[in-house]
């Protein structure tokens, strides 16, 4: 997709708040209800941005995470009044059971966010935003936050690449399979640590850090751009001034609360939905027009 299309078009210091926002309300806002509905958004706008590519990609390790915690927080955690069954001596609570759900809820909500800014926040966006500031810090994070994504690409490469010389993981005695996936990792981070310093000689020939960095990337803030944080802005100051009047969450301990929504609660809930959508706007409008261009062509 075309980066001056939709979402894509926005300044990166609207994507920038655009997260920073979505990702601090998934933390602050706790009723599964919200968060979910929060999820929810998230998985509209993420499909909107690359079809829901890198969430199929995503989803087991998310789904398994959901699941996990929902798990896990019952047997560690015994608080709560309402007993619902006793495994061995162990008491399983309501309220756990009901914490653990939301935790992982808000877990699943930063996911699916984070999924999104991977594809709209590229390396260029972020140095622009921040190698001014600190080049040094700024690379490093970017590379760190490609780590895993590139280690992954990486290992399916070496892995179709060592199949063909009849080294897998998935066949033979347990120990050939464990000696093979040793090989295969090792072979990992030679490469990778290789490429670090290719990496860091060829920012270091380039004299990166030593003074003022240019950017090519020439990124305008727009009218666009002020309408877009400007309502951001409006949603999240409503959405937050709703928090701090105690709305939005759930009290879970020492008693379930009811799950029903109060008028405070819908209200946090609807702008939060507003800043989670709201970039959405942008993309509608751009398809729309491309697609009135093409039908009088």
């Amino acid at each position: 997709m075309n980066e001056g299309f939709g979402v894509r078009s926005l300044h990166p210091s609207v994507l920038l708040l655009y997260y920073a926002g979505g990702m601090t309300f998934g933390m602050l806002l706790f009723h599964p209800v919200i968060l979910f509905s929060g999820w929810a958004a998230s998985m509209v706008f993420n499909f909107h941005v690359d079809g829901g590519k890198e969430w199929r990609r995503w989803s087991i390790p998310a789904i398994s995470s959901f699941v996990f915690l929902m798990i896990v927080n019952p047997l560690l955690s015994h608080r709560g009044r309402t007993v619902l069954y006793y495994l061995g001596d162990i008491p399983i609570t309501l309220e756990s059971v009901v914490y653990g759900a939301t935790m992982a809820a808000s877990l699943l909500n930063l996911i699916t966010l984070f999924l999104s800014y991977r594809v709209l926040m590229t390396e260029h966006k972020f140095l622009y935003l921040f190698a001014r500031l600190s080049p040094k810090a700024a690379l490093l994070v970017m590379m760190a936050s490609a780590l895993v994504p590139r280690l992954r690409r990486r290992l399916q490469e070496l892995m179709l690449v060592q199949k063909m010389r009849g080294i897998t993981v998935t066949e033979g005695s347990l120990v050939q399979r464990a000696r093979n996936g040793t090989r295969l990792v090792g072979t990992l981070l030679s490469w990778t640590l290789e490429d670090a310093l290719q990496t860091a000689d060829s920012m270091q020939a380039r004299g990166y850090g030593t003074g003022p960095r240019s950017s090519y990337p020439a990124f305008r803030f727009r009218w666009r751009d002020a309408i877009a944080a400007a309502g951001l802005v409006a949603a999240a100051v409503v959405v937050f001034g709703l928090w701090v009047g105690g709305h939005g969450f759930l009290t879970i301990y020492p008693k379930l609360g009811a799950f029903g929504l109060s008028a405070g609660d819908r209200a946090a809930m609807l702008f939060y939905l507003v800043y989670l959508l709201l970039p959405l706007g942008w993309e509608w409008r751009d398809r729309k027009a491309w697609q009135a261009l093409n039908s009088t062509t």
